[in-house]
């Protein structure tokens, strides 16, 4: 069985040089296109809550691996403690590496897409979110703080923030018909979030091999904490299980429209199980979460949105 991924077949150097060396290209392609197509408050407004997911999962990786600038207790007192980080495999940590490479990269993209609309977007910073859950509870020790010291609890954390970001961005793509270049950023930058999520599964597979909950393939399968093949983490908090069954609530759908997928016609003939049918249903969709459903999620995490939602 061949278990590279996409991501595993691009070096880091020339992964890197791609990200960055596209930027000013793109950001001028998309400034002059998205202007001569105009807006609506809509579009801006979808724009701005995708750039506020974006420097959160920007500033989780940089908090995770300790890098980037004005690390300090002020600008992000959490990144001392994910001593976790020294548990990484050197594999882990290239990998971890290019996808913070990718979402600041998202985040320069959505910051000149509003820039070119005429809204000048804020800068943000570790400081800004609180990674272990905990506004409105336990500030700096909310649910998720054994993401801090357990690589499983963290990259069952991270999954689950690459696919809440999925299923947002598909939430989102009808609110964006009327500008189809902010719509085509927005689902290439959605694309590379799926590429993500499957490439944390691929990790977390190789790290405990009997999960088989979690597939080298990178779907979902099923709904519910089942989806996020979370049983490598001991003991989770009620919280972290809750956040788990809103993140994967209706993954588990076999139904698409008014078809039910796992009922189609001719497969059972074909002699293929119904399990197996139903599972490859439930993994062939993301399903979407609405604005409201993706704002419960993230907001334990984000202590301050300075007017982006």
């Amino acid at each position: 069985m061949n278990n590279q991924s996409f991501l595993d077949t691009i070096d880091p150097e020339v992964a890197r040089a791609l990200v960055s060396g596209s930027i000013p290209l793109a950001l001028g392609a998309l400034a002059t296109e998205a202007r001569a197509q105009g807006t609506s408050t809509t579009v801006v407004d979808v724009l701005k809550f995708a750039l506020l997911l974006e420097n959160l999962e920007a500033e989780f990786y940089k908090t995770v691996l300790g890098q980037g600038t004005g690390f300090s207790a002020t600008n992000n007192p959490q990144a001392a403690a994910f001593t976790v980080r020294s548990q990484f495999t050197a594999t882990e940590t290239a990998a971890l590496n290019l996808i913070r490479a990718h979402e600041e990269a998202h985040v320069t993209l959505l910051r000149a897409a509003l820039a070119s609309l005429g809204f000048t977007a804020p800068t943000f910073t570790g400081a800004d979110f609180d990674f272990t859950g905990g506004v409105g509870t336990t500030p700096g020790v909310g649910p998720f703080a054994g993401a801090t010291t357990s690589k499983a609890f963290l990259l069952v954390a991270t999954q689950a923030f690459e696919d809440t970001g999925v299923r947002a961005y598909k939430g989102q793509a009808g609110n964006l018909m009327t500008n189809t270049t902010v719509l085509e950023t927005a689902l290439r930058i959605h694309s590379v979030e799926a590429r993500h999520a499957a490439k944390i599964r691929r990790l977390r597979r190789q790290a405990t091999t009997g999960n088989s909950a979690v597939r080298y393939s990178g779907t979902v399968r099923g709904a519910g904490t089942a989806a996020a093949g979370a049983s490598d983490v001991s003991n989770p908090p009620a919280a972290v299980v809750a956040a788990l069954e809103a993140i994967y609530s209706g993954e588990g759908n076999t139904t698409q429209g008014t078809v039910s997928v796992a009922g189609l016609a001719g497969l059972a003939s074909a002699g293929i199980p119904s399990g197996d049918v139903t599972n490859a249903a439930t993994e062939a969709f993301d399903e979407p979460l609405s604005r409201d459903q993706v704002v419960a999620i993230v907001a334990p995490f984000i202590r301050t949105t300075r007017g982006l939602i």
